[in-house]
C-alpha cells in the first residue's frame, strides 16, 4: 500500500463513509423490495391455496418464509453490532479534528462576528439597540444645536 499524507487519509475515510452509506441504503432497499414481494407472493397466492384446499402448504410456506427473513435480519442486525465500521472511521476523523483543533487553531486567530460576540457574557464592547437609539437621538439634538 502507498503511503499517504494526512490530507489523503482524510479523504479516504470520507470516501469510505460516503460509500459505505450509499451501500448500506442500497442494501436496506433492496432488502425491504425482496420482503414485499414474498408478502404480495403469499397475500397473493393465499386465495387459490384456499380454494384448492392447500392451506397447510400454503402456511408452511409462510413459516418457512418468515423463518428465512427473521435469520437474515438477525444476521444483518449481529454483523452491524460486531463491526460498526462507520462508527470506527468517524471516531478517528474526531480524533483527527480534536488533534488538529489544539495543534494548529490555537495559533489561529478567529475573532467572533458581532452579532455573536454581543451576546456573550460581560461583553462591553458592543452596544445594545436602545444604546444605540439613545447615542444616536444624543447625536441628533448635538446637530440641531451646533446648526441653531
Amino acid at each position: 500500500m502507498a503511503v499517504m499524507n494526512t490530507q489523503e487519509k482524510v479523504q479516504t475515510c470520507l470516501e469510505f463513509i460516503d460509500n459505505r452509506l450509499e451501500t448500506t441504503s442500497e442494501q436496506t432497499i433492496q432488502i425491504a423490495e425482496m420482503i414485499i414481494a414474498d408478502i404480495k407472493n403469499l397475500t397473493q397466492a393465499y386465495p387459490l391455496a384456499l380454494q384448492r384446499g392447500e392451506l397447510k402448504e400454503h402456511s408452511e410456506l409462510v413459516r418457512a418464509t418468515q423463518l428465512n427473513w427473521v435469520n437474515q435480519l438477525h444476521d444483518i442486525i449481529l454483523e452491524q453490532t460486531n463491526r460498526d465500521l462507520n462508527g470506527q472511521v468517524i471516531m478517528a476523523l474526531q480524533g483527527f479534528v480534536k488533534n488538529l483543533n489544539e495543534n494548529t487553531l490555537k495559533y489561529t486567530k478567529f475573532d467572533l462576528p458581532s452579532a455573536v460576540a454581543s451576546q456573550q457574557k460581560d461583553e462591553t464592547e458592543y452596544l445594545n439597540q436602545d444604546e444605540i437609539d439613545l447615542l444616536m437621538s444624543q447625536q441628533a439634538l448635538f446637530n440641531d444645536n451646533v446648526c441653531h
